[in-house]
């Protein structure tokens, strides 16, 4: 990108030398006051639209590396979120199959119920403590 705005840099100061070489030709030359006013205005009107066309490819050139670096953020972001989903998803399975084993440990020694099924006995007794 430094390469870049060397080369246009460089390209400015070649097209504003031809720019002022040119009006000074124009000035100088053996045409008619009226024919010199309107080579004079051409030569404006090109030198400002290549000013113009120049600019925009800075602007161009600054807004697009903004962009991409913008997209690699985002890149970046969604490589993490899909590392976090997966230890996410991970943690969940090994959990459940924590929950499952203390069940059946729970039953086997103690005889007790399934942990869902506390869970539904205590909500069902709250519902009775409620309405009394």
């Amino acid at each position: 990108m430094h390469k870049n705005r060397k080369t246009l840099f460089i390209l400015t100061i070649i097209l504003a030398v031809v720019f002022f070489v040119g009006f000074i030709m124009v000035l100088l030359s053996p045409k008619t006051l009226t024919d010199s006013a309107y080579d004079v205005v051409i030569l404006l009107v090109s030198g400002v639209s290549i000013a113009v066309a120049i600019y925009s490819e800075i602007e161009l050139n600054h807004e697009s590396r903004r962009v991409e670096k913008m997209v690699h953020e985002l890149n970046e972001m969604r490589k993490n979120v899909d590392n976090d989903m997966a230890i996410d998803k991970n943690l969940r399975y090994k959990l459940d199959k924590i929950i499952a084993l203390d069940e059946q440990i729970y039953r086997k020694v103690g005889g007790r119920k399934k942990s869902s099924d506390l869970v539904k006995d205590l909500g069902n007794k709250s519902d009775k403590g409620a309405k009394s």
